[in-house]
């Protein structure tokens, strides 16, 4: 047994919480080492020391009127204390939500949709009629027909693309 492991038994066999097994390792440890049995004697004593003294603590005199006047004369806390509190603590995380917030809308954009023919001229200030115009000016009725389906398509085709976006 180490030295270390006997001081630990020692302080055990002050309280009285030592086993029979660990009292037989000690006293055999005790035996042969003198630093530990100085130790283990020293202790001793000083909880002999201790039992005797049966020191009772009193408060000073006029003790409770004194504290009750230092209680009574500290001001009461008052809800806007509490209140600053709670917004000293909010107002950060606040500020943390919106800007995670904001990061998540600029992630999230939807795509830029696809303006039809039609929108552009108009963009560009220009008469989206003019094609159509030139559609009726067709001579041959199939010719008109033809482009006047694949229009009506490309149209069909724009507003679904629309729709799906949205």
């Amino acid at each position: 047994m180490n030295c270390r492991k006997a001081e630990k038994l020692i302080s055990k066999q002050l309280d009285n919480r030592l086993e029979a097994r660990e009292s037989a390792w000690l006293e055999d440890h005790l035996q042969n080492c003198p630093a530990c049995a100085r130790l283990a004697s020293d202790y001793q004593q000083l909880k002999n020391m201790t039992a005797e003294l049966k020191v009772e603590a009193e408060p000073q005199p006029y003790f409770t009127e004194r504290l009750l006047a230092r209680l009574s004369s500290e001001p009461k806390p008052s809800i806007w204390a509490a209140v600053e509190r709670l917004y000293a603590r909010a107002i950060p995380v606040f500020l943390i939500m919106v800007t995670l917030l904001v990061g998540v809308l600029f992630l999230v954009q939807p795509a830029e949709r696809q303006l039809s023919q039609s929108e552009m001229l108009l963009f560009q200030n220009q008469n989206p009629l003019k094609e159509m115009q030139a559609l009726f000016e067709e001579e041959r009725p199939e010719n008109r027909q033809l482009k006047l389906l694949f229009a009506g398509l490309e149209n069909m085709e724009s507003y679904q693309r629309g729709n799906n976006e949205r």
